[in-house]
């Protein structure tokens, strides 16, 4: 088995960020700010369609009476 922490030598082999460390990083928040864009798409259309279901059984109720 090998050491799994990286020795003082080895040490500035991963400090610090590489450009391409940099470009993963972005593409992942750009990735990131998609997602979360779209579940606040989604959350906005179920939150009209509880308004909806509601009005809909309370006009039924409000009728049944």
């Amino acid at each position: 088995m090998g050491n799994t922490y990286p020795t003082f030598r080895n040490q500035k082999l991963y400090s610090g960020s590489s450009p391409i460390r940099a470009t993963e990083d972005t593409e992942l928040d750009t990735d990131a700010d998609a997602a979360v864009a779209s579940l606040l798409e989604e959350n906005a259309r179920l939150k009209a369609l509880v308004v909806q279901l509601s009005d809909l059984v309370l006009r039924n109720v409000v009728g049944q009476k």
